[in-house]
């Protein structure tokens, strides 16, 4: 496919050596570097967000050469504070806005930016020949194109920096613009990678040494009990934010394996909507293209080399297994590498021999799966298995000085003004969640996971829950952390550092819940890696299967049961009572996970019937870290009667929770 660009735009990529696309969220190590630099972190401030952080004690390497850039650019709102608010208020049950949901087009044209703000944005970046896109809740635009006119646009070069073992790209100078525009933040621009995936394998533990079978967790967590009921998800959608490829044969494969039923699984591929900037000729090629087909273990590079990352197998056999009557869409999001033939011209065609494409895929597009998500308007509930450092994610995904404002938080509040569901696993680094990666100077201080933090989110924590062949407990379940006899790792909690609890209320004043600002996680389900899940991977290649776990199982296995209340919801006249078409939806989960709880400071008899109490266990870590000696034991946190900060409020039952929350 070949597409001849303005004169303008192919003046600007005759002078560029096009050799890699460039992206962040992922991680990459090797990148083309063309002469040794001295650049050092830019002295001045930004006008806008960028994450010049990541260029603290990072040391420079080179001029970068890496083709295209995708950044997602995100403009002013017209009342970013009161999108929070509605989203608070519309999943609230004693609010009068409680369950008005709103329309992504409501959305931007109440909340986003505003049509003149749109306009002038993409019209600059367009001046430049650059791809302009975007959704209709106008939270941000995607702007992508060749790195020299990306460095034009943005007043800088890129260059190559290395920060620990860590290669990534980032603005040589101070990024600015040659106008003043109405822009708070953007992301990728520096390319080191703040999110990560929450799994950890198998290693051969003392209960399982190749996971439990969907039965087995089924009938542990009383899914069978709404199953009786009637309760498997039918009519309700459930979305999955892809993390890696996915092949259409894992899902019904692993149906097969264990002789289950499971849910149709559908891909959804990342597509912006171009912008139109009157007067300017714009690029032909579209941000997004479809991703490359899955591809059995390989040593190459995308597109030709895609192998499964486990996580997607992960999230869609859990729901789909755990949901069967449902409808699970995978988001997926792919922007290929772009590069230059001998006329100029652009084509979405393999790069010319001697040249490596470096395109973003899944995790590296995580913000654009969700704009999609909540674009769509399509899922009732969603979830998110990665995760990053809370204070690594603040210059980047948080907005200054109110961290509402930035573009992670708008788009949770979006979903939740929506009346979707979100669940966020919490982390596998316990209480020191700058573990993974090291992340200085914080790595031997309490430190919890962005977006499991965020106020419109429910976050999802692990437990370890010993079983036998029928899915009956063997033994108590205990919080998941280094002493609870269960591998490495530990389930993520603690209090953020950024969320006050003025914007999660339902959390004031209840026992356990520590300080004044957001505790973590919620709730809590299977995590241990020595009590995880079997997962089937390259079902197209052979197949095998194998343990997983970590709180990547927790997350989808908590946006299954959800998906189990809403279907009971849907199908009752009293609590289907929403506005607009989707009626049965509840919004954020959380204000109704903590009505069960308590009231007053005491306990409700409801909570001992919908949770499984955790008494034992902790989420302690050891702490790695850089030096010559071997560091400390952290204590992280215990469990303990009612939520503590292992285990949030415990584990849920569903069908328990399905009676609890919709009456039925």
């Amino acid at each position: 496919m070949r597409s001849r660009p303005s004169r303008k735009f192919a003046a600007l990529l005759a002078t560029v050596i096009v050799a890699a696309c460039g992206g962040g969220g992922g991680a990459r190590t090797a990148l083309p570097v063309t002469q040794p630099v001295t650049a050092t972190q830019p002295a001045a401030t930004a006008a806008f967000t960028y994450g010049a952080d990541a260029l603290a004690g990072a040391h420079a390497v080179g001029t970068a050469n890496v083709g295209t850039l995708g950044v997602d650019v995100v403009m002013q709102s017209q009342n970013a504070a009161g999108l929070q608010r509605y989203a608070a208020q519309v999943s609230d049950p004693a609010s009068p806005l409680y369950r008005k949901f709103l329309t992504p087009a409501q959305i931007g044209a109440q909340y986003g930016a505003s049509a003149a703000t749109v306009a002038t944005v993409a019209k600059y970046f367009a001046s430049y020949g650059l791809h302009v896109g975007t959704w209709p809740q106008h939270l941000a635009l995607y702007v992508s194109g060749p790195q020299h006119a990306i460095e034009r646009a943005f007043g800088t070069t890129m260059g190559i920096y290395t920060q620990g073992a860590t290669t990534f790209v980032a603005p040589q100078t101070t990024p600015h613009f040659a106008q003043p525009l109405p822009v708070t933040g953007v992301t990728r621009l520096v390319s080191l990678p703040r999110q990560f995936r929450t799994l950890l394998p198998i290693s051969g533990g003392a209960t399982t040494a190749s996971g439990y079978t969907p039965q087995q967790i089924r009938n542990a967590f009383d899914y069978t009990g709404a199953y009786a009921a009637g309760f498997t998800g039918t009519g309700i959608t459930v979305g999955i934010i892809g993390t890696g490829p996915l092949s259409s044969a894992d899902v019904p494969a692993y149906g097969t394996m264990f002789s289950t039923n499971v849910a149709t699984v559908t891909q959804v591929n990342v597509t912006d909507q171009g912008v139109a900037t009157p007067g300017i000729e714009n690029p032909p090629l579209t941000g997004f293209q479809t991703p490359p087909p899955v591809t059995a273990e390989c040593g190459g590079t995308l597109p030709t080399c895609n192998p499964e990352d486990v996580e997607a197998q992960i999230d869609t056999e859990s729901v789909a297994s755990l949901a069967p009557g449902s409808n699970v869409l995978f988001y997926l999001g792919y922007a290929p590498a772009y590069c230059v033939d001998g006329n100029g011209d652009l084509t979405a065609a393999p790069c010319a021999s001697g040249t490596t494409p470096y395109p973003l895929l899944g995790l590296n597009v995580s913000d654009e799966e969700i704009q999609q998500a909540i674009a769509d308007n399509r899922v009732d509930v969603l979830s998110l298995s990665y995760g990053g450092p809370e204070v690594a994610e603040a210059p980047y995904e948080l907005g200054s000085p109110d961290p509402t404002t930035g573009l992670g938080p708008m788009e949770f509040a979006a979903l939740a003004a929506e009346g979707v569901a979100v669940f966020v696993s919490s982390g596998d680094a316990g209480a020191e969640g700058c573990q993974r990666p090291a992340y200085q100077p914080q790595i031997n201080q309490e430190c919890v996971s962005y977006p499991a933090t965020d106020p419109s989110v429910t976050g999802v924590g692990g437990v370890n829950a010993p079983l036998n062949a029928f899915g009956q407990l063997s033994n108590q379940i205990s919080g998941w952390g280094l002493l609870t006899g269960g591998g490495s790792g530990g389930s993520g909690g603690g209090i953020s550092a950024y969320f006050a609890q003025s914007l999660t209320p339902w959390q004031q004043g209840l026992p356990g819940i520590s300080g004044s600002m957001r505790n973590v996680p919620d709730v809590s389900l299977l995590g241990d890696p020595e009590t995880g899940m079997a997962a089937l991977t390259n079902a197209a290649f052979g197949a095998s299967v194998g343990g997983e776990g970590g709180t990547s199982v927790a997350a989808p296995e908590m946006a299954a049961m959800w998906a189990l209340v809403l279907q009971a919801c849907a199908q009752s006249s009293t609590c289907a009572t929403a506005q607009g078409a989707k009626r049965y939806r509840l919004g954020n989960a959380a204000p109704l996970l903590y009505a069960q709880y308590a009231s007053a400071n005491s306990i409700l008899p409801s909570y001992a019937h919908v949770f499984y109490d955790v008494l034992y266990g902790d989420n302690q870590q050891a702490v790695s870290g850089p030096g010559p000696s071997s560091p400390p034991l952290d204590p992280g946190y215990n469990a303990g009667p009612g939520f503590d900060l292992v285990t949030g409020l415990g584990v849920p039952f569903a069908r328990s929770l399905i009676t609890a929350v919709t009456h039925q």
